[in-house]
């Protein structure tokens, strides 16, 4: 006799060798037998052979750096001194030397801010509301849209204390700035062409967060994502816990307000050709500058 659910059970092997099973056609479109020009293919083969390629690869998580494109031209130690209240002896708020060391090309351009230690980049949502009729009865209410985010735009990154303290010696001082001199539009906003003049006032950046994945054995890594967030500033520095216990690495988390962002895969990159170039002749020299990958504003600024 025929046993159409045994036939089936026994058939379902045969899904993994490149075999249809009997009752393949019924699912053909979820599971995807039907491939142009091969219409027998294994799923598991498939499946391996597609996390086997660079696309579909799963991601490295701890890969990445943060640029920020320029300080503000006013975070010196006489414009903070002259808005805050400080000793005669105008040792508070002293920063003209740190900042000129710490915002120097070996802290923020060769692994990009050496200090950040963790970044949450920001969700995506809007508010949805139901539209009520009366007496609709068993029907589902109808759905609309309204604002896309309930509070302002805010990125939350963490820095590691060190002995500068680029924290309290940078984004405290900045924060305290713009606390003074506003967020209004001011020349130097937004995307930033070749040679724009920066207000003395403009607390605003650029910043760009590049999430990087492997390539080839023995060959550097590649951008694989880039987050471009754009007009940033400080605007909450978080409580610092000193305690007579242990020592541990203090990370002090900050919060930055920014105009819009905008997501680049790296796709636009000729990964194959950068692949086999760097496979047979080393690693090409790939700038962040504009022209080639990266925003469309350049990362070295004052």
């Amino acid at each position: 006799m025929n046993d159409p659910f045994n036939a089936a059970l026994s058939n379902i092997g045969n899904v993994f060798a490149g075999t249809n099973p009997p009752f393949a056609p019924q699912i053909t479109d979820l599971i995807g037998f039907n491939v142009p020009g091969k219409p027998i293919i294994s799923a598991r083969d498939f499946f391996l052979s597609q996390m086997g390629s660079w696309a579909s690869m799963i991601p490295m998580t701890t890969q990445w750096i943060v640029v920020i494109e320029r300080f503000p031209a006013a975070l010196q130690s006489s414009f903070i001194q002259g808005l805050e209240r400080v000793d005669a002896s105008r040792q508070g708020y002293d920063i003209t030397a740190a900042v000129e060391m710490l915002k120097s090309y070996p802290y923020q351009r060769i692994l990009g801010c050496l200090f950040v230690h963790s970044v949450q980049i920001p969700s995506e949502q809007y508010e949805v509301s139901s539209v009520t009729v009366q007496n609709n009865r068993g029907f589902l209410p109808g759905v609309v849209a309204s604002g896309r985010v309930t509070d302002a735009p805010s990125l939350t990154m963490e820095f590691r204390e060190t002995n500068t303290s680029f924290v309290d010696s940078v984004i405290r001082p900045w924060t305290i700035l713009t606390s003074h001199y506003g967020l209004a539009a001011r020349p130097g906003d937004a995307v930033k062409p070749t040679g724009t003049f920066y207000d003395l006032k403009n607390m605003k950046t650029n910043m760009m967060i590049l999430q990087f994945s492997r390539s080839l054995q023995n060959v550097s890594m590649i951008p694989r994502k880039t987050w471009y967030f754009y007009n940033c500033a400080p605007y909450n520095i978080g409580e610092q816990a000193l305690e007579y216990s242990e020592e541990k690495m203090q990370v002090i988390t900050t919060r930055w307000t920014y105009s819009n962002y905008t997501i680049a895969d790296g796709l636009y990159l000729p990964l194959g050709s950068i692949i086999s170039s760097i496979a047979n002749n080393g690693f090409p020299p790939i700038t962040t500058g504009a022209g080639t990958f990266g925003p469309p504003w350049s990362p070295i600024g004052p």
